[in-house]
């Protein structure tokens, strides 16, 4: 497997913190409580959302939960921002992307969001 650019990974990542966030700031939750409680942290994010009801929104798998756990681990530690060297377990973009765009656009429209523009998934995937 060819590793995806480091900022495709810090940008995948960026979105879907930003996705969950939107998704519990519409449900009332705290911009206090985004920074405080759950910071910059995919796996906290998602957990909250599916608390404050984005399963009703999302059909998510096992599978995604894995990949999304991969990439927090570089994701809510900045290695993806900053040089950090060692080894790294690098999750499969293709199922993190199709997350990500599954997650988009459950909660755009739920928050009042127009449709993507562009309608591609993993097998048209311009990545």
């Amino acid at each position: 497997m060819v590793m995806p650019p480091v900022p495709a990974l810090y940008l995948l990542g960026h979105g879907l913190e930003l996705t969950f966030k939107a998704f519990l700031l519409s449900k009332g939750v705290t911009l206090e409580h985004l920074r405080r409680k759950l910071g910059h942290d995919l796996e906290k994010a998602f957990t909250a959302s599916k608390e404050n009801g984005l399963d009703s929104l999302l059909q998510s798998h096992a599978l995604d939960e894995s990949v999304l756990a991969l990439l927090n681990v570089m994701y809510s530690t900045k290695e993806l921002e900053y040089i950090v060297t060692g080894a790294k377990t690098i999750p499969h973009y293709p199922l993190l992307q199709n997350f990500a765009i599954k997650l988009f656009d459950a909660v755009a429209a739920s928050i009042g969001f127009r449709h993507r523009l562009a309608k591609w998934t993993l097998n048209e995937s311009p990545v």
